[in-house]
């Protein structure tokens, strides 16, 4: 059995790594760019870019999706997202509020990143392999945060 101040500790730990991770890379992608042009729209653009010539862009392209003009549109729109997505998601993760729907949706956004990278990348799988690993982390610090609830009710 862990002791609380055990439990304490790895819930601290894994709330400041994940919580700083996100706000980092939050603000990186917004200062994404030059001193001319930066932000989230110069992060889309330079990583929508690679989507242009593969089997995503061109599905997207067949769908009536309303507003959007090319294939790759949808995909700068999310990717536009995401910075403000990490920036959010690290206020809940760093102040404990809402800590495990803001896991879940942390992995989630993971997952989706390093498949999206999966399809541009093809044979450099590393960048993949980091976003899932990365899930699996959280997952096994939800897994522990569960085993806290349980250590609570007996």
């Amino acid at each position: 059995m862990v002791s609380r101040k055990e439990r304490f500790w790895i819930t601290f730990m894994l709330r400041m790594s994940f919580g700083f991770l996100f706000l980092v890379v939050a603000l990186g992608q917004f200062d994404a760019g030059t001193a001319e042009k930066s932000g989230p729209e110069v992060f889309a653009e330079k990583v929508s870019a690679p989507y242009s010539g593969t089997w995503l862009a061109g599905a997207l392209e067949n769908l009536p999706l309303i507003g959007f003009d090319d294939g790759t549109a949808p995909l700068r729109f999310f990717l536009h997202c995401i910075p403000f997505i990490f920036a959010a998601l690290s206020v809940p993760i760093l102040t404990g509020l809402f800590l495990r729907p803001a896991l879940r949706l942390g992995a989630i956004i993971l997952i989706m990143l390093g498949l999206g990278k999966y399809i541009t990348s093809g044979n450099d799988v590393a960048p993949t392999a980091m976003n899932f690993f990365l899930a699996f982390l959280i997952c096994c610090g939800l897994y522990f945060l569960s085993q806290e609830d349980e250590a609570k009710t007996e």
